[in-house]
């Protein structure tokens, strides 16, 4: 792709759907397999190394079930050969009888490897009060 911040977008867009499919494949094709990589998932510690990084989905996805996740107001910048991604992430885990929205803020950092841009860091934090961290509604029957 030869636009580099379209490209970046959309490893970006294949992480959100690895995310919200619980698709260890996809997300593993998504990051960096190197001890350089990051992650900081919401109220954990830094993980350090793609081998921990990967345990940590694999972790996830086990007792996650299948949820819409997106990203808003996204942000890239791209200084190559690394970019930068900001954004809202907004979860919908919906049960049957309660809509449950939860909105975090992230950065996702990527490296190009090659031609391809790889994740090479994602560090995700609950919104602040002033934002909205969840909010829950009565189910419709409508």
């Amino acid at each position: 792709m030869d636009d580099p911040p379209q490209a970046v977008l959309a490893v970006n867009a294949r992480f959100y759907r690895a995310l919200g499919n619980s698709d260890l494949k996809l997300m593993s094709r998504v990051w960096m397999h190197s001890r350089e990589a990051t992650c900081i998932h919401p109220g954990w510690e830094r993980l350090t190394g793609w081998r921990a990084i990967y345990e940590s989905w694999a972790r996830i996805f086990s007792h996650q079930r299948r949820m819409r996740v997106w990203p808003s107001e996204l942000f890239v910048k791209v200084d190559s050969p690394l970019a930068v991604v900001t954004c809202i992430e907004t979860i919908d885990a919906s049960t049957a009888l309660i809509d449950s929205l939860a909105q975090a803020k992230a950065m996702n950092i990527f490296r190009l490897a090659g031609e391809n841009w790889k994740m090479l860091h994602h560090h995700a934090a609950p919104l602040e009060v002033s934002g909205f961290q969840e909010l829950t509604f009565p189910f419709s029957a409508s």
